[in-house]
């Protein structure tokens, strides 16, 4: 299976092998603060931990969401690194103001800002990988990059729970700070700056973005991704509170998110290349189901995986396994929906089009945090994680519908009608 991954004459560029390296840096790092914030924050009660990580977390998206299409045209015209060793700089310092006080409304501000950080990450980076991979190969190196998020992402939780555990949060901030910087550091120092692609004829401003989202298979996909970053936001923000709730140690929580994430972010590669050879929409397709599966059990059947106990975690095998099957699958939506949108724009303009990928995920999160936050107020109790729950089901329950109306359903339109004319 694993010689998917390099076929012959396949190579990735040095540039994006060092993209690939920053990134999981900079995700292991994020992976880590997400522990360490639910942490750091003073509560009295788990309701008002709950709501305290609500309200640092919105700002995060919030900024991101707005600044994200800026970056990402910015990089068109005067090149990708600048503005993404910029951001992670900016991460790196945000990151070490995070010592000087655990106040919800400081940690709140610093967080937006923060946000602008990842911001100028993301699409300028995506874009970089379109700029270095042909079209045959463009769903495999979105998948490398995608593993490398998703890799650090559970790396950064392990160190963040071990970190919660052993040195505390203010201690943490500290590390994963010079972490951001040493991404920054090989960035700068190891990839060549590369020409501007913009042309001087091209609409100015978010008028090349209107033009981009003209594109079918962008402005249907936008919807899916939408809510594919809304039901990751809810995950991300308030699972680790939740279970920080059910007093589970930080250490145990980060094992839970390295074993839940490992296949997710080991078959990344894989499914980008399968979308390679079998088409985009199939993989999306599996992708967005898989997450559904996941969801329904967790929602339909929550004790049969496995549960918390007095003596610890206890897995159940019968549970285990169809959760582990789907959980396959779960990753397979992103590359495959990467490479299409890469696909489906001109190279000109790569970073516009990423920007919008940055922009859904900002405004995913933004969504997720702010529902969740309603949810929470709402709810006044304990109850408020089985709403979470309940949201993210109906989410990703029209996620599901869209990708049949909008893709599925064309695609086999479109073989039916193939097949009719060579009969």
């Amino acid at each position: 299976m694993f010689g998917i991954f390099k076929p012959r004459g396949l190579k990735t560029p040095w540039h994006l092998r060092v993209l690939y390296l920053s990134t999981f840096l900079l995700r292991t790092a994020f992976g880590a603060l997400l522990l360490l914030i639910a942490s750091y924050v003073p509560y009295q009660t788990d309701y008002e931990a709950l709501l305290n990580v609500a309200i640092i977390a919105v700002p995060y998206p919030l900024a991101e969401m707005l600044t994200a299409n800026y970056f990402g045209m910015l990089s068109d015209r005067i090149g990708r690194k600048t503005i993404i060793v910029a951001g992670t700089a900016l991460a790196a310092g945000i990151v070490t103001l995070y010592t000087l006080s655990n106040n919800v409304w400081y940690l709140a501000a610093m967080h937006g800002i923060h946000g602008i950080g990842a911001a100028a990450t993301v699409a300028p980076a995506i874009a970089m990988i379109a700029d270095h991979s042909e079209t045959h190969d463009r769903g495999r190196q979105m998948g490398w990059f995608d593993y490398s998020t998703f890799l650090g992402y559970i790396l950064g939780a392990v160190v963040g729970g071990f970190m919660i555990d052993l040195i505390g949060a203010a201690a943490g901030f500290l590390m994963i700070a010079a972490l951001l910087g040493a991404s920054a550091a090989m960035l700068q120092f190891l990839v060549k700056k590369e020409r501007p692609t913009a042309r001087a004829h091209r609409p100015a401003g978010f008028q090349e973005l209107k033009l981009v989202f003209r594109i079918r298979e962008i402005r249907l996909m936008f919807p899916i991704w939408l809510i594919i970053a809304t039901v990751l936001g809810l995950a991300i923000t308030y699972l680790p509170r939740i279970m920080l709730s059910e007093d589970m140690s930080g250490t145990t929580i980060g094992l839970m998110f390295a074993a839940a994430g490992v296949a997710l972010g080991l078959l990344q590669p894989f499914w980008g290349k399968v979308s390679d050879i079998v088409g985009r929409v199939p993989v999306m397709a599996y992708g967005v189901f898989s997450i559904l599966g996941i969801v329904i059990i967790l929602l339909g059947f929550p004790d049969s995986a496995f549960e918390s106990t007095s003596e610890g975690i206890k897995f159940h095998l019968l549970g285990m396994v169809p959760l582990a099957i789907m959980g396959l699958g779960a990753g397979a939506f992103v590359p495959a929906a990467l490479a299409m949108m890469a696909d489906s724009s001109s190279e000109e303009s790569y970073g516009a089009t990423m920007g919008l990928y940055s922009f859904a995920l900002g405004f995913g999160a933004f969504i997720a945090e702010g529902l969740g936050l309603v949810i929470i107020v709402l709810s006044g109790d304990e109850s408020a994680p089985t709403w979470l729950l309940y949201l993210a089901a109906a989410l990703i329950g029209l996620a599901a519908v869209m990708m049949v109306v909008f893709f599925v359903g064309s695609l086999v339109k479109k073989r039916l009608m193939r097949k009719a004319g060579t009969d």
